[in-house]
């Protein structure tokens, strides 16, 4: 049986870094595949470390900035992010330090890894695409 996880980042505190954290509310009110655990990553940083082991999927959930027009939901592939680490856009440095180190730190296999970046606070429907885009991933939807 696979192993998935959604990890939620953000600080529910601060209205402008809280999307990740709405989005963890969101998934805690629906009834979804019992082989996902949904996680609130509160503000990230190496303390995720373990939610990388012994899964196949991790898909973080947070919020960006800059990359898009507000209300945007988009898909970041983890290689990606990691390779143009100088102009990545999430707000959390933390996060980012923690995706760059994954293949340093002896997790193996490492999981397949996916970032859902909202642009903006998100409102609703924003927060409503980003649940939705976190568990088609996880089931292995395109």
């Amino acid at each position: 049986m696979k192993n998935n996880r959604i990890i939620c980042v953000g600080n529910s505190l601060v209205a402008a870094d809280a999307a990740g954290i709405q989005v963890f509310n969101e998934l805690c009110s629906r009834s979804y595949c019992h082989h996902v655990e949904i996680v609130n990553g509160g503000l990230g940083g190496m303390d995720l470390l373990p939610y990388f082991y012994n899964c196949d999927t991790v898909v973080l959930v947070d919020q960006m900035v800059g990359f898009a027009e507000p209300g945007t939901v988009a898909r970041l592939d983890w290689e990606d992010v990691c390779a143009d680490w100088q102009s990545a856009c999430m707000p959390s440095g933390e996060l980012l330090y923690l995706l760059k180190s994954l293949p340093f730190l002896g997790i193996s296999p490492l999981p397949t890894i996916c970032i859902i970046g909202i642009e903006g606070e998100g409102e609703g429907e924003t927060i409503k695409r980003a649940a939705d885009m976190a568990l088609e991933i996880v089931r292995g939807t395109p």
